[in-house]
């Protein structure tokens, strides 16, 4: 394994991220999810006009601060299945020239779905859960989309008893498509902010892990974005490479306290409107709602005082690990 240490992640430009979980609406129910991951108790199809309100207040704020570059990143729940979703991602790439859109998504709309909207995204990433996808739709869709967009991940969650059918889908993926991006995902105990790393028992498994994080090829040209933005890891070494958060969590390099964190540089929406800075829980919520004031909200830093970072949005928040 990669002995080398992570000491900063930072951006290629200045950008915001808002992460929104937009609903608690799911159509799968996996085994290894959090149930207020899908629950249904906060559908949130309603608001429209509200949160596009509040939204222009957010980006204005920033705008101010210097940042030009934004981030949207929605998931769920199953975000596809939200209502808003679509009329949002319009008014983004409306409203903010240099916008990126992505979406985490179970990947169970139809083709037709995707063949109609496809355009308003930059980034998708393609979760497989073998307890529950299609697999036949999931290829399809695949197929369609491998060309279609700046990035684009078909990210394997390596389920503990069906492992091996896990891996033998990936496989097949990477011979059906032309361009692929492969992430052999490791889980943890439940998909919550509290949530500990799994422990695989079957040596092979961890082998297979240890030895497997991406597996990437492109062979025909892909999206462009006319102005790229993204996240960088610099290593002790003085290597800087992309930073992904699945390849961090891989090498157990997400433990990041004491690091000064620019955790303003990520905002985070929950399923109930609720405003807080990262997922993690190192600020106190703001006290902000979609609905109600959001003229407060800001660039701001920490000093993290979290041992283990578990969500892949907060790791990639610009942070140094501070001299000791």
């Amino acid at each position: 394994m990669d002995e080398r240490q992570l000491i900063k992640i930072t951006n290629n430009e200045k950008f915001l991220d808002i992460t929104w979980q937009v609903n608690n609406f799911c159509n799968f129910k996996c085994s290894y999810c959090n149930p207020g991951n899908y629950s249904g108790t906060d559908k949130n199809n309603g608001n429209l006009q509200g949160y596009l309100d509040s939204l222009q207040v957010i980006t204005d704020k920033y705008k101010q601060a210097g940042y030009e570059n934004f981030k949207m990143f929605f998931s769920g729940g199953e975000p596809t299945l939200w209502k808003n979703l679509i009329p949002i991602c319009e008014w983004a790439k409306e409203k903010l020239p240099n916008v990126l859109i992505a979406v985490n998504t179970n990947f169970s709309r139809p083709l037709s779905w995707w063949k109609k909207h496809y355009h308003l995204f930059d980034d998708v990433v393609a979760s497989f859960h073998v307890e529950f996808t299609d697999k036949e739709k999931y290829k399809k869709n695949a197929l369609f989309m491998h060309d279609k967009l700046n990035y684009f991940s078909c990210k394997m969650l390596m389920h503990e008893e069906r492992f091996w059918e896990v891996v033998e889908f990936g496989e097949e993926l990477k011979e059906l498509l032309p361009n692929y991006f492969i992430e052999w995902t490791p889980l943890y105990d439940e998909l919550s902010k509290n949530a500990q790393p799994w422990e695989y028992t079957d040596p092979d498994k961890v082998k297979f892990l240890e030895e497997h994080s991406v597996d990437s090829k492109r062979t025909v040209p892909q999206k462009t974005l006319k102005k790229h933005f993204y996240p960088l890891a610099v290593w002790n070494d003085g290597e800087t490479t992309s930073a992904m958060s699945n390849e961090i969590i891989i090498k157990r390099q997400n433990f990041f306290k004491g690091w000064e964190c620019n955790i303003g540089d990520s905002i985070w929406i929950n399923q109930q409107g609720n405003i807080s800075m990262g997922t993690c829980g190192q600020v106190e919520s703001l006290g902000y709602h979609m609905m109600r004031d959001t003229s407060k909200i800001g660039p701001k830093k920490i000093m993290c005082g979290k041992e283990h970072c578990m969500c892949g949005t907060d790791i990639l928040i610009p942070k140094q690990k501070l001299n000791e």
